[in-house]
């Protein structure tokens, strides 16, 4: 996605193509997201706002412009304007010279992006900016949109995956507690990126074992869970304010970095634990 205005007409807008795709500069970024290809996309567009026509559009030139990857990434030559080069950046490509105001931060997490995607395309009713839109390539993709968008709308197309299930149905087993949260079709009440939110299978990566107020009940299912990271291929356990991350090189409790965060200040009443997506992760 690259645009400019030059010449004596005032306005006039010309798209270049982006080089991407011919140089094979494509850089997956390992920055989370909702979740990645088209049902990521899908996802993180309606959760933006995004609805019908708007919605499959978003899609569709999402899939064109990065086939779904948060991480995607397009060097441009120099430009008016941006007489230095720019990059195209993540899953809607979007312009590191042309909207600067958007961080790479926010440009490689596809919930953010979607948000900037539905403030830079007039809440999906101005699609020139993206040349996949303007060169009709976003056409080939628009079918793969309907089924993304149809997955997500699917009741029962959302569950768990089977590390996060196993270890659902392993709490009520050993903790007789039944009130265990998983995932979240809806993509409303969490944070952008959330592990409950589904990925492009349609599987989500957390539960949230609900303890009402008993803090004790709370911190045996965390500790457990903890302990048994490596069978259960624990990613992160939350909960009270303390956080024990097993992607870091000497996993510990610890307290939550930010003390506004939701980490720190929503995981009271239920305890949090995340899976890795694949059973080779350490």
């Amino acid at each position: 996605m690259t645009r400019w205005a030059v010449g004596a007409a005032a306005g006039l807008l010309l798209v270049p193509v982006l080089i991407a795709a011919a140089t094979g500069a494509v850089v997956p970024r390992p920055v989370p997201g909702v979740g990645t290809g088209a049902v990521g996309l899908a996802a993180a567009a309606r959760q933006a706002g995004f609805g019908g026509e708007g919605l499959r559009v978003a899609v569709a030139v999402g899939l064109a412009e990065s086939g779904g990857d948060p991480g995607a990434l397009g060097r441009n030559p120099p430009t008016p304007g941006c007489p230095g080069g720019s990059t195209d950046r993540g899953g809607w490509q979007l312009n590191d010279c042309y909207h600067a105001e958007i961080p790479d931060a926010c440009a490689y997490e596809l919930g953010c992006a979607a948000t900037a995607t539905y403030r830079i395309s007039a809440a999906g009713t101005d699609w020139a900016p993206w040349t996949t839109y303007t060169s009709g390539a976003y056409l080939g993709e628009l079918a793969a949109a309907d089924q993304a968008i149809a997955t997500l709308a699917t009741p029962g197309g959302c569950a768990l995956s089977p590390a996060a299930d196993a270890a659902r149905q392993l709490v009520t087993e050993r903790f007789g507690l039944t009130d265990i949260g998983g995932c979240d079709p809806d993509f409303h009440g969490h944070i952008h990126g959330s592990d409950h939110y589904p990925d492009a299978t349609g599987h989500a990566y957390a539960i949230d074992v609900m303890v009402a107020g008993d803090r004790a009940l709370g911190w045996q299912v965390a500790r457990w869970a903890a302990a048994n990271a490596a069978v259960l291929h624990v990613k992160y356990v939350v909960f009270a304010g303390q956080v024990v991350d097993f992607r870091a090189p000497a996993p510990a409790w610890r307290p939550c970095r930010n003390p506004t965060s939701s980490c720190a200040t929503a995981h009271f009443d239920h305890v949090h634990v995340s899976f890795f997506a694949t059973t080779a992760h350490r």
